[in-house]
């Protein structure tokens, strides 16, 4: 029985080994770590984040263990006796306050150890005794004097973390250690002069890393002996300034640098930073590589300043400064730089920062005890010279310029011969885009997302025949594109591979938009406003990705799905997102939706995609197969349906017949009386020829106002003017229908006159001929107007109605005076328009 719980554990114990490197599992001896195998032979332990307070005890095999952020206090002694393989123990942000040498018996092949941000106070000399093989150390931000304690370090240590005072204590002699990191920002430093014998016993050392640590100055000789020295970083030492950079530059001819880091060493709010040719002029003599130089408020540079830099320079920092434009552009052409970052300008100012107070020790006081001095800030001023060429160092491959937030547009510019390959121009408000910048040929990657633009001319892109990858959304360019009906705008990037359009609230793309972009393999258009896929694909064989999703698509119609398969028998990959739109699920739509259930092609985020039914109700496409069967039975039968749409048809067209009937009820009515008195129109010649015409003007009145007509208006103009009048009392012939003589009268006489009162306006036959007027002079006259009105007695506008309102503001007219002076003008005029 024995035998066989025996080999029952055993089994269960080369399982546990045999865990894939991929599964990560509860571990067997504690339930609140997880493990994972690692080369299917050592397990790798994270019980980070597990409040736990004691460390549990691990299997032989465990080769890593991460116990960090716990409540562990102690480390129990020979508690790691039996895992001579564990290589690295993560013990950072615990709660243990002591070390001594028997807590770390028997990792003998332990290579990395972190113990930072605990609570260390007490430790012994012999701490690190078994630790034979450490190459990594950690112990930043603890409470202990390392010095104080006279702690040996292993001396197969190569990277060392720790907190350092250079006022109270020194570091340890470690002669063979390449790394040391006694920076603020991960931990406590406080170096307020670095010295000669400051770091002299590390003197083999390859990177060093003190940013942050409060530096005022810095003394010539201070890093002359560090031969291996390829990295340093006094970033963040507000009191340095660039005049105390001199002295660090000046060790570094007799180093192996490579990289160095002086980002912010010049304070916040100080004047603005000029760098002299004495700040680098020691550089041009080492092999320098990488400088970074971020957040220092540089403006301007003095010539021959950049001159000064090694031609081995290949990267340069600069973001978060506020270069003005000047001469020293043009020295940075023939420099061998490959990246630039120079983003973040202008944006240096941050108002939660607190100043260090600055003393700086004289250099010439011996016993260094002579009184520091303050220094004042410098007064820099900007330069204003116009832009004429944008210079480009040579060898430059990569450009960051982003989140600028210049306001400019892009227009045509002279560019400097260049192979730049990166550009990121994203985040400013380059709003409207112009160009060609000539020639950027060589550009593959190019970043002008996040700019407002609403303007792209047809030339821009002219610029950089060789793109490949094209970011830019989050702007306005649905104010541009859906116009480019012969997609002009992109035609000159036949290499296109990847394009990102979202955000850009563009409604519709031409169906040759991308007619050149035959190579696409991703094409994001999300978040825009389009309903449906209007621009061609079927030409792009390599497409991989569309991305849709956020518009306000319905469904996809048969054209758009026909395109989508086009391609997808072309490659057989081909992925497409339409989540996030308001797609539809009804007998409209089940075509789309049937489409969905049955196609090979990839659609994306289905757990977020979704439909609204006739009913307003959502509906998850997760399984679109189910809702098209759901939609199916829905729209199974259709007569009454068909009878609905019939019914529905014949009420519409019997409506549209009758509104299209009253809208030309006035013309259907004078063609119809022209009929009735065969009256044939022979219009040879001038319409305007009066030897057509049987009367000169036919008066259209109320019989209410018959005086006036009779009395005055006749004796005007027959008997004193001649002219023939023609009057319904007298004239019209006996016998016809009264609508008859009316467009009779009407169309014989070369004028109507209207004589408008409150009668008039309350009289059917009035109106009547009123419209028929109108009639005959819209479709007998040519539009010309017959038409004359004679206002009897005032009228306001709000008694008029809107066809006789239409006229009087369009057309002259005459009021009747009733006085003796008045009649005569107006009775001259009425002559005058008549004769």
């Amino acid at each position: 029985m024995a035998n066989s719980l025996l080999i029952l554990f055993l089994a269960f114990f080369v399982l546990m080994m045999t865990v894939s490197v991929r599964t990560k599992t509860t571990c067997f001896f504690n339930q609140r770590c997880r493990c994972k195998t690692s080369n299917k032979t050592y397990v790798e332990v994270d019980c980070s984040q597990a409040k736990l307070r004691d460390i549990p005890y691990l299997p032989r095999n465990v080769s890593s263990v991460d116990l960090s952020n716990n409540y562990i206090h102690n480390i129990p002694e020979r508690h790691f006796r039996n895992n001579d393989i564990l290589t690295e123990i993560n013990l950072s942000v615990n709660r243990l306050h002591s070390l001594n040498k028997e807590m770390f018996y028997g990792l003998n092949s332990v290579l990395k150890l972190k113990m930072n941000n605990n609570n260390i106070t007490k430790t012994t000399k012999d701490a690190f005794l078994y630790l034979r093989t450490l190459s990594y150390l950690n112990v930043k931000k603890n409470s202990i004097s390392w010095r104080d304690n006279n702690v040996t370090f292993p001396q197969s240590l190569l990277t060392l973390k720790i907190d350092y005072n250079a006022s109270q204590e020194k570091l340890p002699e470690m002669p063979r250690l390449e790394t040391l990191d006694v920076s603020g920002s991960s931990g406590h430093c406080y170096v307020h002069s670095v010295k000669p014998d400051t770091f002299r016993s590390v003197p083999t050392i390859h990177k060093l890393d003190m940013s942050a640590c409060k530096v005022n100055y810095v003394y010539k000789g201070s890093f002359s002996f560090m031969r291996n020295l390829s990295m340093l970083d006094i970033s963040f030492n507000t009191c340095l300034r660039f005049d105390g950079l001199e002295n660090v530059t000046i060790d570094l001819p007799f180093t192996s640098i490579k990289i160095l880091k002086f980002n912010k060493i010049h304070k916040t709010f100080q004047m603005n930073t000029k760098v002299l040719k004495q700040h680098f002029m020691h550089l041009r003599y080492t092999n320098l590589e990488e400088m970074h130089g971020d957040s220092n408020r540089i403006q301007l540079l003095e010539d021959g300043a950049v001159q000064q830099l090694p031609s081995s320079i290949r990267k340069l920092f600069m973001s978060d400064n506020e270069f003005s434009y000047g001469q020293y552009f043009f020295d940075f052409i023939t420099m061998q730089i490959e990246f630039v970052n120079v983003s973040l300008l202008f944006s240096s100012r941050r108002n939660n920062e607190r100043e260090e107070i600055c003393e700086r020790p004289d250099e010439s006081c011996c016993n260094q005890e002579c009184k520091p001095i303050h220094t004042p800030a410098e007064n820099i001023f900007r330069s204003n010279s116009p832009w004429k060429i944008l210079p480009i160092p040579r060898k430059l491959k990569k450009a960051l310029y982003k989140e600028c937030y210049l306001r400019y547009e892009i227009p045509q510019f002279t560019v400097s011969e260049n192979i730049l390959e990166y550009v990121d121009l994203s985040y400013n408000i380059f709003y409207s885009w112009i160009g060609p910048l000539l020639t950027f040929a060589h550009v593959q990657f190019l970043d002008l997302s996040n700019n407002i633009c609403s303007n792209v001319s047809k030339e821009f892109f002219k610029s950089v025949p060789n793109v490949i990858t094209l970011l830019v959304q989050n702007n306005l360019l649905g104010f541009v594109f859906p116009d480019d009906n012969e997609g002009e705008i992109m035609q000159h990037m036949p290499a296109l591979q990847i394009v990102n359009l979202a955000e850009n609230r563009i409604p519709s793309l031409p169906y040759i938009f991308f007619k050149s972009q035959a190579n696409l393999i991703d094409i994001k258009l999300g978040g825009n406003m389009m309903d449906n896929i209007t621009f061609q694909i079927n030409h792009m064989k390599r497409l991989s990705n569309l991305d849709l999703s956020n518009n306000r698509i319905s469904s996809l119609d048969e054209n758009a799905r026909g395109y989508l398969e086009e391609v997808y028998k072309v490659k057989n990959k081909l992925s497409i997102d339409i989540s996030g739109n308001p797609l539809k699920c009804s007998c409209d739509t089940i075509e789309f939706i049937k489409w969905m259930s049955t196609t090979k092609i990839k659609i994306h985020n289905k757990h977020k995609t979704s439909c609204l039914t006739s009913h307003g109700d959502p509906e998850s496409l997760r399984k679109p197969k189910r809702v098209f069967e759901k939609l199916q039975m829905e729209c199974s039968s259709y007569s009454s349906l068909i009878v609905g749409t019939v019914a529905s048809l014949v009420v519409f067209l019997f409506v549209l017949i009758w509104g299209i009937g009253y809208r030309n009820r006035w013309r259907l009515r004078y063609m119809y009386y022209m009929v009735k008195n065969k009256y044939q129109v022979q219009n040879k010649g001038n319409s305007d020829n009066d030897g057509q015409y049987e009367y000169d003007a036919f008066i259209s009145y109320d019989n209410n106002d018959r005086f006036f007509v009779h009395d005055k208006l006749l004796h005007c103009l027959e008997r004193e003017a001649g002219l023939k009048l023609c009057i319904h009392k007298r004239d019209f012939i006996p016998g016809n229908d009264i609508a008859g003589n009316i467009t009779s009268a009407i169309h014989n006489s070369r004028k109507v006159v209207i004589v408008m009162s409150h009668n008039y306006l309350d009289s059917y036959w009035c109106m009547f001929e009123y419209n028929m007027a109108k009639v005959e002079s819209i479709y007998s006259r040519n539009k010309e107007n017959i038409l004359f009105l004679v206002f009897l007695e005032q009228m306001s506008p709000k008694d008029l109605p809107m066809i006789v309102l239409e006229l009087v503001q369009s057309h002259s007219y005459i009021e009747y005076p009733n006085d003796e002076f008045g009649d005569t003008v107006f009775w001259n005029k009425l002559r005058e328009i008549l004769s």
